[in-house]
């Protein structure tokens, strides 16, 4: 994790006086269609020219990642990435990304965080908004930094690292104020 990215987050995005935030920092095990048995991504439409493209444009892929402690992939599974994710640029393998992390042990089990937004694959690093969230996420805002941590070609199975910084009210941290009834 980075210090400085976390600082920076604190400072711009403290504004509620209930408001918190968490940095998370996980690993998501992809594989892709092809891999074997225990595939879980799949291309589910194509356009007329995503055979041809050479961005797979127009592909839409669904996803049932798990989520990992580690990039290993017998790690400690913390939950899954659900959702969509469509080829949807000409020139660069630039994804539209719609995932739901959502968390199946630990202190956010139950609860979800969603992503949404551009992801252009073979930069280093890139960034996607978290605009949402629900259970201890509720009210959630942030932003999400990726990197592929491994990618195997013949096998179609990549280990992907994210960090994400998100700033939530929660569930029940703000006590309601109601007027007396008239």
């Amino acid at each position: 994790m980075d210090v400085k990215e976390e600082t920076w987050f604190k400072a711009a995005v403290m504004t509620h006086p209930e408001e918190k935030s968490a940095v998370l920092h996980f690993y998501v095990q992809d594989f892709r269609a092809g891999s074997g048995p225990g595939a879980t991504v799949y291309v589910v439409a194509e356009s007329s020219i995503s055979a041809t493209s050479p961005t797979d444009f127009g592909e839409i892929h669904v996803t049932d990642d798990l989520i990992t402690t580690r990039p290993e992939v017998n790690s400690e599974v913390i939950g899954k990435v659900q959702g969509t994710t469509i080829s949807a640029d000409f020139l660069v393998s630039g994804e539209t990304m719609y995932l739901n992390f959502y968390f199946t042990a630990g202190e956010y089990a139950g609860s979800t965080l969603t992503m949404l937004g551009r992801n252009e694959i073979m930069n280093e690093e890139r960034e996607m908004p978290i605009v949402g969230g629900t259970g201890f996420f509720r009210l959630a805002r942030g932003y999400a930094l990726s990197r592929t941590y491994s990618y195997d070609v013949e096998r179609r199975y990549a280990v992907m690292e994210y960090t994400l910084y998100v700033s939530y009210v929660g569930k029940f941290d703000v006590e309601l104020k109601r007027s007396p009834a008239t």
